[in-house]
């Protein structure tokens, strides 16, 4: 595989969030606390810091990036140079654009286009959905928003092992996600302000 394609595969995967199993009540009634909550927001836009840690690289990553969502089923995630790559994700599919080129990601990807679909759930959409193939467990609920801890099922069915992530006291904001790839290799995402209910030009929720 060419440094470029791992390079456009490697930011897909940092922004993906695996699908979760509910683990106990408290967990079980946290989704639907967060599903009530999600259930009159209709877009949601707003700026994220991404640093990646690559242990083969020793060294960090950092990006800025922007992400909208439409609902029922569409987000764009963009992410400024060093990866300079766009992604979209609807009912078609997966799609993007970045300094090697644009397309479709063929179907050898599509555990990467699944997770981006997983990501598009949890931060916008029917996080109950999500209930398939990995074990999540309410870490803590304080007044500054839910902490949940989610671990894959299968280990290598999915890109990432484990994860953590928290939501703002809304329960429709993410505030940070924690993303455990191996040993020596995660990626942090923190937003920044997260707008909800604004206008989105629908023209750019599609890729080309």
């Amino acid at each position: 595989m060419s440094l470029s394609r791992r390079s456009l595969l490697a930011s897909a995967l940092c922004v993906l969030m695996p699908p979760v199993a509910l683990a106990d009540d408290a967990t079980a009634s946290m989704l639907e606390r967060v599903a009530k909550a999600r259930s009159t927001m209709t877009t949601m836009r707003g700026p994220f810091v991404q640093t990646r840690t690559i242990g083969l690289l020793a060294t960090d990553v950092r990006s800025h990036g922007s992400m909208v969502l439409s609902r029922p089923s569409r987000l764009r995630w963009e992410l400024q140079p060093p990866d300079a790559v766009i992604f979209w994700v609807g009912p078609e599919g997966l799609s993007y654009r970045s300094t090697h080129g644009s397309g479709r990601l063929p179907e050898a990807t599509g555990r990467v286009a699944a997770a981006l679909e997983d990501m598009r759930l949890l931060i916008g959409g029917d996080v109950q959905a999500l209930a398939r193939r990995w074990a999540l467990r309410l870490v803590s609920d304080t007044p500054d928003g839910p902490d949940i801890e989610a671990i894959a099922r299968v280990p290598g069915a999915a890109f990432v092992r484990s994860m953590r992530f928290s939501l703002a006291p809304d329960l429709v904001r993410p505030q940070k996600a924690v993303l455990v790839e191996g040993p020596h290799d995660r990626t942090v995402i923190e937003f920044g302000k997260i707008e909800v209910n604004v206008p989105v030009d629908e023209a750019t929720m599609r890729g080309g």
